[in-house]
């Protein structure tokens, strides 16, 4: 159970930091570092130049083709780490509770690789657009991660791991076509999303001491886990319309496809987790 909560929370935190990293929202002309996007240009301006910054290159700047190229390669990078993470966490869950138990100094371990890699992304900001150095980071968090996942799936049954795989996929899939077809822009919403999730972390945190001091809380994990999935189903809209680019009102630059990777693969590891102890069965 404490490797499943430090999981959660490990998650949380690197989804926190990575949704508030490096980036512009400009709202009513004023300036505020919260995540990784541009807003769009005033009609006319993407014509012109006018509102592009030096040294940086929008998705919104970019011609269709360029656009597609940054898509596939976000959702390649995406499906490699995906791949990465069930063979890292499938043997580890085979390996069962109680080989979790023995170990819980490697899910320690694992947090602490994690936690670093994504605080040296938010602190070296460029070390994310420069090969290799950026795939050497992903890679890393991605074996942290595997590890964490399958600690975490080690404490359920199979058929509970396999159910909430099958439901994040079908979330995942069905957000993802919708995100590219609905006409409404929920990149705008990137503040209050960015709170929510703050939110959630305190709200887990609360509950995790509460929990240790012998306070049951069964009702209030449920609320949280329930509200962690509809939170990370929105934030798999918001990524996406990120990813796209085109009219969304804040977008990736060309260059971000890592960090543009890491924020979906945050997003559906988050919803995995949050279904699986919504409505495991533990061993």
């Amino acid at each position: 159970a404490q490797a499943c909560g430090s999981n959660s929370a490990a998650n949380s935190f690197a989804a926190l930091a990575s949704h508030r990293d490096r980036a512009r929202l400009r709202v009513g002309g004023m300036a505020s570092e919260t995540a990784h996007y541009e807003p769009m240009p005033e009609p006319g301006q993407a014509e012109a130049g006018a509102g592009a910054e030096p040294g940086r290159f929008y998705l919104k700047d970019a011609q269709a083709d360029i656009r597609m190229g940054f898509v596939r390669k976000v959702y390649g990078i995406l499906s490699a780490q995906l791949v990465l993470t069930a063979m890292i966490a499938t043997p580890i869950m085979s390996m069962g509770k109680t080989f979790a138990q023995q170990n819980v100094w490697l899910a320690g371990v694992s947090s602490v690789f994690l936690l670093s890699t994504i605080c040296a992304m938010m602190c070296c900001q460029d070390l994310t657009k420069k090969f290799p150095q950026n795939y050497a980071l992903l890679t890393i968090f991605t074996i942290a991660e595997g590890v964490l996942v399958g600690f975490t799936a080690a404490a359920y049954t199979w058929q509970s791991v396999a159910l909430a795989a099958g439901v994040t996929a079908l979330v995942f899939l069905s957000m993802t076509a919708y995100a590219w077809n609905t006409k409404t822009d929920f990149t705008g919403f990137a503040p209050y999303l960015v709170g929510a999730l703050l939110a959630l972390l305190c709200f887990g945190f609360v509950i995790s001491i509460l929990n240790l001091c012998g306070v049951p809380m069964k009702g209030a994990l449920m609320l949280y886990d329930l509200a962690g999935v509809l939170l990370f189903t929105m934030y798999i809209v918001f990524d996406t319309q990120m990813i796209i680019g085109g009219s969304h009102q804040v977008q990736f630059e060309i260059d971000d496809y890592v960090f543009a990777a890491l924020n979906l693969y945050l997003d559906i590891i988050n919803m995995f987790i949050y279904l699986l102890e919504l409505f495991g069965d533990r061993r």
